[in-house]
């Protein structure tokens, strides 16, 4: 990669993190009741389009974990940015503190709280997006070797 196409790389996936960071501070300052009536109306309509009836517990579990392992996902990317490795325990460790202020920032919003379990699925979701990248790393960086085999 180009020096300058390096440097978008890391400037791209830096302002990814810190989008995905900002959606999540966004959701978490929400009350209550704000909380229950957007998940509702998704509820509702994945229930519609998915001819499924699933749980309102069971949608907001899978959206804590689907959050989290974007998050995880594009904190490995932008570490991978910088240092041209993967660095799966940092993300993992990254993410899971900003998961935590995440549920230190729900004690000071109405009708929210800190909850353990959500901060477990949280880590899940990291750890799961976290090895998403890593895997998907892993299998560009060997078709671009197995590339510059067939061209020597």
């Amino acid at each position: 990669m180009t020096k300058t196409g390096s440097k978008i790389y890391r400037i791209v996936s830096v302002a990814i993190v810190v989008a995905i960071a900002v959606i999540i501070f966004q959701l978490s300052s929400q009350n209550g009741i704000q909380s229950a009536e957007i998940s509702g109306f998704v509820l509702e309509l994945f229930n519609r389009i998915s001819k499924l009836q699933i749980s309102h517990d069971l949608l907001r579990t899978v959206g804590h974990f689907c959050e989290y392992a974007v998050l995880g996902f594009f904190i490995c990317n932008a570490f991978f940015s910088f240092k041209e490795k993967t660095m799966p325990i940092q993300s993992i460790i990254i993410s899971f503190l900003y998961a935590v202020t995440d549920e230190i920032h729900q004690i000071f919003v109405p009708e929210r709280a800190f909850q353990l379990f959500d901060l477990a699925v949280d880590l899940s979701g990291i750890a799961t997006g976290t090895f998403m990248f890593v895997l998907t790393a892993s299998l560009l960086i060997k078709i671009k070797l197995n590339k510059r085999k067939t061209v020597e």
